[in-house]
């Protein structure tokens, strides 16, 4: 359906562009008769006329892409502009072969609709030319008559041409609609075919892929059953050197006995010196927190003498500021003294010595505010050393902790490692009661291993034969792919 709604919008396009050039060459012919025959009025009507079509054609043909409603218009335009000639002008013979030329035009879309309106304003347009016309006039009445008939002929013909080619159309639609859908139907078949095709050989992969799995895995089962079958002969082989070197393992063992005792004295030795090690370990931790402790009271008190300093700092300031008061007081006692003359004489000494004082007192007060600063600063300086001694203090205490740590794991250690040596002679002892009794039962092992050598060589024999006939079977698997691969391509 798609594929036919597309025929015809393009056929309609098409059938535009012609009525749209045929009716631009006809009203650019009018225009340039009127141009040459200085018919001003005429010239308007034709320039307007071309102009609408342009504009009309590319609005409905190019921008909103609605082709089917250009034709109406442009039927439309062309007889409008008649009927505009025959009210401006009047009737003329022109008129009557000018309507069935525009009775052509209307069925170049082989549209009824289209045509049938054409037609009816064509029949209108005749009407109106012979309404205008001078009835006295035999010629004209003539050529109405003619004119009417032939349009009416010409209505006639082309309803029936149009009636076919709305047949034929319809029945090519028909025709490829069917055609569409054979080919769906067609394309499906192919599609399930093919789907079906591809399982068969995905399956046929998969199996052949198997086989091919299963031969190299009997192949490496047949060369892996060959080589146990010479281990088993090399083992043979073996079992009669094992059984000379289980009489050495049985004198080595009782060497090994010996020394797991020996171990076993210096291993409860060294529990003892470990155990010494972490009692001692203990007194210094102790000995430590009462040092940490004494250093963290030394701590406290040098804060609180440095807060006394501070204090005392605070106190030094109060005496200068009193200072500077005092010794403004006595500046103004002398001024007042001096205004006084020999009645404040004695004032102005007493004045003088207060200043002297406060002087005096203003000296004393920075030395003791530098002796302050110094103190303070060193007071500081010895804050902060014994805060980094007591840093250091602490990390030495997390040390001696770790170290008393490593010697209690140690004597867990110890006290496993002495377990495990007395488990190690135990089981010393044990190996060498175990041990007399190896050589019957590598004699008894040399046997089993040559029967078992005699069996594996049949397995072989059997593999091989199995292997053959799977690769014979793989070779037709693989000709089998091929012979559908060919077919899938067929189809």
């Amino acid at each position: 359906m798609e594929i036919i709604q597309s025929m015809k919008h393009k056929d309609i396009q098409q059938k535009n562009t012609l009525m749209f050039i045929t009716l631009a060459i006809t009203t650019i012919v009018g225009l340039g008769l009127s141009i040459l025959t200085n018919q001003s009025l005429t010239a308007i009507i034709y320039g307007t006329e071309l102009l609408s079509v342009v504009i009309l054609y590319f609005i409905f043909q190019k921008i909103v892409k609605k082709p089917h409603v250009l034709p109406y218009l442009l039927v439309i335009i062309f007889f409008a502009s008649n009927f505009l000639f025959i009210a401006l002008d009047g009737a003329s013979p022109a008129i009557f072969l000018i309507v069935i030329f525009l009775s052509l035009f209307s069925a170049i879309q082989m549209n009824r609709k289209v045509f049938y309106t054409g037609f009816i304003i064509g029949l209108a347009a005749i009407g109106y030319n012979y309404y205008a016309m001078d009835k006295s006039n035999e010629i004209m009445v003539q050529l109405f008559r003619y004119s009417l008939l032939i349009y009416l002929l010409t209505a006639l013909v082309f309803h029936f041409i149009i009636k076919m080619s709305n047949s034929q159309m319809t029945q090519l639609a028909d025709l490829l609609q069917a055609s569409d859908q054979d080919s769906l139907e067609k394309a499906r078949r192919g599609h399930v075919v093919q789907e079906s095709i591809t399982n068969i050989l995905s399956k046929i992969s998969q199996v052949n892929d198997k086989l091919q799995d299963n031969v190299k895995t009997q192949d490496d089962l047949n060369a892996t059953i060959h080589e146990i079958s010479q281990a088993s002969q090399l083992q043979s082989e073996q079992i009669s050197d094992i059984s000379n070197a289980t009489n050495d393992t049985r004198q080595n063992i009782d060497v090994v006995e010996q020394t797991s005792q020996h171990l076993d004295q210096e291993a409860a030795q060294a529990s003892k010196l470990t155990l010494s090690g972490k009692e001692k370990m203990d007194t210094l931790n102790e000995n430590n927190r009462v040092l940490e402790q004494t250093i963290g009271d030394l701590s406290r008190i040098f804060a609180e003498l440095t807060n006394k300093i501070k204090e005392t700092n605070g106190f030094a300031a109060n005496i200068k500021e009193i200072t500077e008061q005092t010794n403004l007081l006595a500046l103004n006692a002398s001024i007042e003294a001096a205004r006084a003359g020999e009645a404040g004489k004695g004032f102005a000494v007493v004045a003088d010595e207060i200043r002297k004082l406060a002087d005096l007192t203003g000296e004393t007060t920075e030395k003791i505010t530098g002796n302050l600063s110094e103190l303070n600063e060193t007071n500081e300086s010895a804050v902060a050393q014994m805060d980094r001694s007591m840093q250091n203090f602490v990390d030495g205490m997390e040390t001696s902790e770790e170290v008393t740590g490593y010697f209690e794991r140690l004597t867990t250690t110890m006290g496993t490692l002495n377990d495990a040596l007395q488990n190690f002679s135990q089981l010393a002892k044990e190996v060498q009661e175990q041990s007399n009794g190896v050589d019957g039962s590598t004699n008894d092992l040399a046997a089993i291993i040559e029967e078992t050598s005699a069996s594996l060589e049949e397995m072989s024999s059997t593999i091989t034969t199995l292997t053959e006939s799977n690769q014979e079977l793989a070779q037709l698997l693989d000709e089998t792919v091929e012979d559908s691969e060919t077919l899938k391509k067929q189809f």
